[in-house]
């Protein structure tokens, strides 16, 4: 069994990397989310970061410019999506924090991640799992952001707790449904806290700084899946140990980066980067 893990598109699929992905002859596509190019989205969060809070950003830049935005995001996320689909592959998907939702769609007349998937074939898991190989792959979506990991001034908003309150709910709830851990391969889009979570981005407020998900470290530390697969950080992609679980950060596709994950018969793992 050979596993394609991909994620962080952001609008852009290399055809160098589409290449290599070709001759990997993969039996299966797992997407980690972050598929929609949303650069000048993020670009405006980050110069306008001091006064996000008081006002969302959608009130800062106005009502046209965010529609625009949005529109934009939406139009590049289905292009990433229908070429995953022509490598002909099965394809289980999650999300992360720049991919557009039904629900944030419908205001603007547009559909979104989850229609998306449904006209595409592609099977969005949520909080879901399913049996690969003698293995369970378990799929968490979503993103905490930096709010809601206490990395501004608005941590303590009660919106925001009953958000993680929620969140955790949904991470026990999962893991409660899961028996034999050392055959988990749990896949998110965040990383963990303190695992390849510290930015080097100049132009992020929070350069520096570790940026990981602290639920996520604490139940890895508590059920020790064999695999955790992760994203989101552009800046790294490799392998550490938490405990007995091995933690890959699969890299950005967008700079041409993915992670091949081989499970043989006798349910022996090697990962490999694509790079």
């Amino acid at each position: 069994m050979r596993i394609l893990a991909i994620g962080d598109f952001h609008g852009k699929f290399p055809k160098k990397l589409k290449d290599k992905i070709k001759k990997e002859n993969v039996d299966l596509i797992v997407g980690l989310g972050d598929y929609p190019d949303t650069s000048e989205m993020r670009n405006l969060n980050f110069k306008y970061w001091n006064e996000i809070g008081d006002k969302s950003l959608r009130e800062i830049i106005g009502e046209k410019k965010y529609k625009e935005l949005e529109k934009k995001a939406i139009k590049s996320q289905f292009k990433i999506l229908k070429e995953l689909t022509l490598f002909n592959k099965p394809i289980i998907a999650i999300y992360g924090n720049a991919d557009s939702l039904n629900n944030e769609m419908k205001e603007f007349g547009l559909k979104g991640l989850e229609h998306q998937c449904k006209i595409l074939n592609i099977k969005l898991f949520k909080t879901n799992f399913k049996k690969i190989n003698n293995f369970i792959l378990a799929g968490f979506s979503g993103y905490r952001g930096a709010s809601a990991k206490g990395l501004t001034e608005i941590d303590k908003n009660k919106k925001i707790k009953a958000s993680n309150k929620k969140w955790e709910s949904r991470l026990k709830k999962i893991f409660s449904r899961l028996k034999n851990y050392n055959d988990v391969i749990f896949i998110g889009h965040d990383v963990p806290y303190n695992y390849f979570d510290k930015i080097n981005n100049k132009q992020s407020p929070l350069n520096g700084k570790h940026i990981g998900d602290k639920y996520f470290t604490k139940y890895i530390k508590k059920y020790q899946p064999e695999l955790f697969l992760c994203g989101h950080m552009h800046e790294y992609q490799g392998m550490k140990k938490l405990g007995k679980t091995k933690i890959v950060a699969i890299g950005p596709a967008f700079e041409g980066k993915a992670a091949i994950i081989e499970i043989d018969e006798k349910k022996k793992i090697d990962v490999r980067f694509i790079k």
